[in-house]
């Protein structure tokens, strides 16, 4: 055997090797292009759909807007208040003192304190 005989076994081996390893390779990624390529297909479709059937019902779309809004205010509301629970830290009672009585009057300043006196 001589050295190119060897030289080309080895490169025949190496190329094996290869073919080997990108047999196991791509059917696992072509599975997910084509994956993502359905779930494309799938997403156009269905916004076209969407977008006649919106076209020609535009109060829906506001109504999903509107109700979309109101969703997320509420999740929003939700997570506050969920999060903002008690604030630890220390208090003290302050106890409400009133103030001394005035002197009411029944007599009403201009025009009926002036016939009043008369």
């Amino acid at each position: 055997m001589s050295k190119f005989e060897a030289l080309s076994d080895k490169a025949l081996s190496l190329v094996g090797q290869a073919g080997d390893s990108l047999r196991h390779a791509i059917p696992d990624s072509a599975e997910k292009w084509l994956q993502t390529g359905v779930a494309l297909g799938a997403a156009r479709t269905g916004t076209k759909l969407a977008g006649g059937f919106l076209r020609r019902n535009p109060a829906i779309l506001a109504a999903s807007v509107i109700g979309a809004g109101l969703v997320w205010v509420a999740a929003r509301q939700y997570k506050k208040r969920k999060e903002g629970g008690a604030v630890e830290g220390s208090s003290r009672r302050i106890e409400p003192t009133r103030a001394p009585a005035r002197k009411r009057t029944t007599a009403r300043r201009g025009a009926a304190a002036s016939n009043s006196e008369d």
